[in-house]
């Protein structure tokens, strides 16, 4: 059975997604950094009842003055709300775009799997800030609402945000600079779809018979 470019490209990525992931767990705490950093400077600047944020391996905290009850053995007491964000939850996509970049064997890898590093930091970043303000402003319960004042409007929109850096910008970011730095690769992915899509006489040459 002849391989396809498509089949073979599918099969190179998981591959190198088997090799690259626990290699990418494993110094996931300095590629969080960058991301970290960024959405707590966002945060801190952005939204006055932010105290200061901090990195934990990595895991991203972010210290407010949100008041929320805290249960405990002697009765409830307020205490101020420090939500916390895994970054790989948010962090994969890297490791899908140099999957994918070793797979297609693409022209200078190594640089535009640098170049892809640094641009995935705000996708990062984007999920890290939503998850924070869903945590403070969606689950903090009656106190943390009456502390903040936000609008049904705006709750919906931190709720979308979220969704969109949850569910979205992890896997599609990757995919679109993937795209963007192999044109020619995906060029011959739609070339060779296409000759599998025609049919049998229009991909075979007319033979002629000569007596």
């Amino acid at each position: 059975m002849r391989t396809t470019l498509i089949g073979r490209f599918l099969l190179l990525s998981i591959l190198w997604l088997i090799v690259l992931l626990p290699l990418w767990y494993w110094a996931a705490q300095w590629f969080a950094a960058p991301a970290v950093w960024l959405a707590g400077t966002v945060m801190k600047t952005a939204f006055s009842w932010v105290e200061s944020w901090s990195q934990e391996g990595v895991t991203a905290v972010l210290h407010t003055l949100v008041q929320v009850r805290v249960p405990g053995a002697q009765g409830d007491r307020l205490g101020e709300l420090a939500p916390e964000v895994s970054y790989p939850t948010y962090g994969y996509g890297l490791v899908l775009l140099w999957a994918m970049l070793l797979a297609a064997r693409t022209e200078r890898w190594w640089l535009k799997g640098l170049i892809g590093t640094v641009l995935l930091v705000p996708a990062q970043a984007w999920g890290i800030c939503f998850q924070w303000l869903r945590d403070v402003a969606l689950t903090s319960g009656p106190y943390g609402a009456a502390y903040l004042g936000y609008s049904p409007l705006t709750l919906n929109a931190i709720a979308y945000g979220y969704q969109f850096g949850f569910l979205m910008l992890p896997p599609v970011a990757p995919i679109l600079l993937w795209l963007a730095f192999n044109k020619r690769f995906v060029a011959a992915l739609w070339l060779e779809a296409a000759l599998e899509e025609a049919p049998e006489h229009k991909r075979q040459a007319p033979t002629r018979s000569t007596k």
